[in-house]
């Protein structure tokens, strides 16, 4: 969601604000859906529901604290630098995980291979 907030902070046509918002929207979507099937896939079925309730706390519970800062760190520093800085903490979130290897590693599990709760994957992903 960088994309559109740095578009904001620069004097880009509306096409290229409604382009880059349609492409943050679509890596949201397709980011969502690999999560959710790594969680499903890697969590065993009896913790599924509290690691799902706790992912989503996580995604959810930094966005009001968002909103409660954003207005005072734009009448301080203007509209701009705050959009801009927002895009900035946004892309540090996306790339800081990136740096642990167990993050860079994860892939779904082939067909036919064992996941944590010593099921059989049914996933068709090649690594």
């Amino acid at each position: 969601m960088a994309v559109p907030l740095a578009a904001m902070a620069t004097t880009v046509p509306l096409l290229v604000l409604v382009v880059a918002t349609a492409m943050a929207g679509t890596g949201l979507a397709v980011s969502m859906t690999v999560w959710a099937s790594l969680v499903q896939e890697r969590i065993p079925a009896d913790r599924l529901g509290r690691t799902l309730s706790y992912s989503t706390l996580g995604q959810l519970l930094p966005v009001p604290f968002g909103y409660l800062l954003a207005g005072p760190a734009s009448h301080l520093v203007g509209l701009r630098t705050t959009l801009a800085t927002g895009a900035l903490i946004i892309t540090a979130a996306a790339i800081v995980p990136l740096a642990i290897a167990q993050v860079r590693g994860l892939c779904l599990a082939l067909e036919g291979t064992k996941v944590a709760d010593g099921s059989v994957s049914m996933a068709r992903a090649e690594r």
